[in-house]
């Protein structure tokens, strides 16, 4: 009896424990997610940036039919809410590295927020974020580009850019872990600017050599547009799996690079 009366008093203890640890999380989820929306020029890079150049290519290229007899304006109304929501999955980097540098994770030893949770939170938050940045283009695609399709493929587009880029959240965080605070924000414009270039998010992957095209197609961010835009292409278009299985290696890679950097930030944080 006293056997199952201390395994009884563990569980109840661990219960309470992961109670007490969810208020905390969720505090810091809403709050990091206030700031970061109120950052000026987080709102410039994730939604102006992408909202000026979807009106600006749509307006010019938007009135073509693609080949898959679709108008270029859905295609590159995808693409513009894909790259404003690869720069808010990236942009987590640079807060988890200021509140690293900070001291931040010797502090969560004594808080009711383990150092794991902090990242779950942090994940969550960019998660948030990335919404606003694609429904806000596509808006636009809607108003200004004329964009028309029934209401479950906007919200099949929207949800598979959402799930693709979750290998890019951790990227971020990778980023954030291992980088000195210092560079964090440039090394994150360059890899945004290069994966949004080389994946065929600011112009279509034939417009470019073979071996770019050969390189851009094992990068996530080409997936990410193409699953994007899979909902807005006609019922026979096969669905790309490969893209499936490309995000799953870069996210199984990116989480292995997470996991040893998070281990050496805690490690360091103790010293």
């Amino acid at each position: 009896m006293s056997t199952i009366s201390s395994t009884a008093s563990r569980t109840r203890a661990g219960a309470a424990t992961r109670r007490s640890g969810l208020r905390p999380m969720l505090h810091y989820t809403w709050h990091s997610t206030y700031l970061t929306a109120k950052n000026v020029g987080y709102v410039i890079f994730t939604f102006t940036l992408p909202l000026m150049m979807y009106i600006l290519f749509s307006q010019l290229f938007g009135g073509a039919p693609s080949e898959a007899g679709v108008n270029y304006s859905a295609l590159i109304m995808v693409s513009m809410g894909s790259y404003g929501a690869l720069g808010a999955a990236m942009s987590g980097g640079a807060y988890l590295a200021v509140e690293r540098k900070s001291g931040w994770f010797r502090q969560l030893g004594l808080t009711a927020l383990p150092p794991q949770s902090f990242l779950w939170a942090r994940a969550a938050v960019t998660m948030i974020l990335l919404l606003p940045s694609v429904l806000v283009v596509d808006l636009a695609g809607f108003l200004i580009g004329g964009v028309r399709a029934p209401l479950g493929v906007w919200l099949a587009s929207i949800g598979l850019i959402w799930l693709s880029l979750i290998p890019m959240i951790v990227l971020g965080l990778v980023i954030g872990l291992w980088v000195k605070t210092e560079a964090v924000g440039g090394l994150t414009t360059l890899l945004l600017m290069a994966l949004a270039l080389l994946g065929g998010l600011w112009m279509p992957m034939e417009f470019m050599p073979p071996t770019l095209q050969l390189i851009g197609q094992a990068l996530p961010s080409y997936w990410i547009g193409q699953l994007g835009q899979f909902p807005f292409l006609p019922a026979d278009t096969a669905f790309p799996w490969t893209g499936i299985a490309v995000l799953a290696g870069w996210g199984g890679l990116l989480t292995l690079m997470g996991v040893l950097g998070y281990r050496r930030a805690i490690a360091s944080s103790k010293r």
